[in-house]
């Protein structure tokens, strides 16, 4: 009897055991099946090449290794843009901007080596300074390129902190500060980067090996700079093919890739076998050395004669017509006077190049295209009356700009107080049409004799703020404002310009203003960027340009006199933008 209990006892727990065992199974199949639907688009989504695949993977699989990176300033690059007809080609999702860079590498240059024509000849420069002023610079290379007949030797565009920044010396220093801009035995320093950490504390200092301060360094150096094509932010290829016709101009303007400024690359790629009678050096004493008289239609003396100022001395284009090296090298050529164009056909030629500048970086356009569409939304929840935003610059760094803040800042506030008026004239006068036409309307008499009335939003409880302490944020500012303040998008380089005192009577009378913190979304556009060949991250380097597009896109545009970066919008950009509006559109800078 108890080895019948006992037989059924383990019949009973096998019988168990085999139902949980299968329970067990027929559960995990059912996780799997789960887990396919569930999770594998993400898990093929982060294994795709697709261009929001995270950084950090992109550089580990898609870029050469950190204990070789090339450099920018290498004649070839082992990065070749993928074939849109690939199957591994990344497949980017549709652009909010259609007319940028879609097709192309933007950090792969447009121009790739070759070598030098039969008689081919060339003008080359050195680069220097910022931003606007290279591309100053560019322009007057250009024009001069064309002027002469020559090929121009097209130097990368070098960004950096301003600390780093590649200013004016005479030539010999200048190639040297540009032979310090180079990768070699840094490689390690391309996933290090000591700038998103904190600052290391004197202790730490103290503490660390002679080896580990010299690495500290050379890394926060290294990522304070880096270059890429003119091609990345600009349609030059459409300058070049679409001059001919432009004051006579036959054929493009030639361009030859010159990635390196060493004098050693441009004797290799050019095939120079005697310097001395090949290259012409144009040396600089002073940054102001010279400047080209255009006397292709004037008498030489007669332009010379009225020509005074800040240049040394002049060089007429027609002796550099007829000089003979294959090499015309040329230290600065930065001004917006340095190049005169004093004929039709050369006024024509200048014309052309500044205002076909043509910004296509596609991350700086869509990243505007999604601030544009948020000022709209904002525009409509603080109900504005006037349609749009006013675009304003306001640089306070360096020495004249700091000194003129006040003035400059005076300027845009009474620039604002002028087109505040106008707009409220322009109000007030469709306000009083509208009340013509409501007279007249059958069914605007009907919800007045109704006594009808649009029930209200108490747009104080939209806003919450979570730090009191901090300065109040643009909507908290624009929501309470009076339905005619209108918005203003200020272009600025001034740091954390809500806390900024000097700013505090703008925002006082303009409570509406915008800067380009407020904008987030635009903002992650554009900080995930890196470049391929270097690591370095490229969105400092894009705020200015991404700054000065914005605020070209406002129906009025105030800038400030004698900057560079103002005379880019209001000359370029803002006309580009708004090719039907008057010129008095966009306000002169003085």
């Amino acid at each position: 009897m108890s080895n019948l209990k006992s037989s059924n006892g383990t019949t009973l727990f096998q019988s168990k055991s085999r139902t949980l065992f299968l329970c067990l199974v027929f559960s995990a199949i059912l996780f799997v099946f789960a887990v396919q639907i569930e999770w594998v688009p993400h898990l093929n989504y982060f294994s795709s090449t697709n261009d929001d695949t995270p950084d950090s993977f992109k550089q580990e699989h898609d870029t050469p290794s950190p204990s070789t990176p090339p450099s920018p300033s290498s004649p070839s690059s082992p990065l070749t843009p993928p074939s849109p007809s690939s199957p591994s080609s990344p497949t980017k999702d549709q652009p909010l901007q259609l007319n940028g860079n879609q097709e192309h590498n933007p950090f792969l240059t447009m121009f790739p080596p070759r070598p030098p024509m039969d008689q081919e000849r060339f003008l080359a420069y050195i680069p220097h300074s910022g931003f606007h002023n290279q591309l100053i610079t560019l322009e007057n290379a250009l024009r001069l390129a064309a002027m002469l007949n020559r090929t121009l030797l097209l130097p990368p565009l070098h960004m950096s902190h301003k600390r780093q920044a590649l200013v004016w010396k005479v030539p010999p220093v200048l190639f040297q500060q540009w032979a310090d801009r180079n990768r070699t035995n840094v490689g390690y320093c391309r996933d290090h980067n000591p700038l998103l950490l904190p600052a290391p504390t004197r202790k730490q200092l103290r503490g660390m090996t002679e080896q580990q301060r010299r690495e500290l360094a050379e890394c926060t150096f290294y990522h304070q700079w880096t270059m890429a094509p003119w091609t990345y932010f600009y349609d030059i290829p459409k300058i070049l093919t679409g001059v001919i016709g432009i004051g006579g101009q036959t054929e493009p303007i030639r361009v030859f890739s010159r990635p390196n400024m060493s004098l050693t690359w441009l004797q290799e790629h050019l095939q120079v076998k005697d310097p001395s009678t090949e290259i012409y050096y144009f040396n600089d004493t002073n940054r102001y050395e010279y400047r080209i008289a255009d006397d292709s239609e004037t008498d030489t003396n007669d332009t010379v004669s009225e020509w005074s100022g800040r240049y040394s001395h002049t060089i007429p284009l027609s002796s550099l017509l007829t000089r003979p090296e294959r090499i015309l090298h040329f230290g600065s050529l930065f001004a917006t006077d340095r190049v005169e164009a004093r004929s039709p056909k050369h006024r024509a030629l200048k014309s052309y190049i500044s205002h076909n500048m043509d910004l296509w970086n596609q991350d700086i356009l869509d990243a505007t295209k999604l601030a544009e569409q948020q000022i709209e939304e904002w525009r409509i929840t603080t109900k504005r009356s006037a349609p749009g935003f006013l675009g304003a610059h306001l640089r306070t760094a360096d020495g004249i700009f700091e000194r003129l803040i006040p003035t400059n800042l005076g300027r845009i506030i009474a620039w604002l107080q002028e087109m505040t008026n106008l707009d409220q004239k322009m109000v007030n006068n469709e306000k009083r049409h509208s009340i013509l036409r409501k007279r007249q309307d059958p069914l605007a008499k009907m919800l007045q004799s109704n006594k009808y009335t649009r029930p209200t939003m108490n747009r104080k409880s939209m806003v919450k703020r979570e730090d009191p302490s901090e300065a109040p944020t643009f909507l908290e500012r624009c929501t309470d404002a009076p339905a005619e303040s209108p918005l203003v998008f200020l272009s600025t380089d001034v740091h954390r310009p809500r806390q900024d005192p000097a700013l505090t009577e703008l925002l006082d009378q303009f409570p509406c203003t915008m800067f380009l913190s407020d904008f987030e979304a635009s903002l992650q556009v554009l900080e995930k960027i890196q470049n391929p060949f270097d690591g370095v991250y490229m969105l400092p380097y894009m705020i200015a340009l991404m700054d000065a597009n914005l605020a070209a896109k406002g129906r009025h545009f105030k800038g400030t006199e004698r900057s560079t970066f103002s005379a880019y919008i209001m000359n370029h950009l803002w006309p580009s933008y708004h090719p039907e509006e008057p010129e008095s559109a966009v306000s002169a800078l003085r």
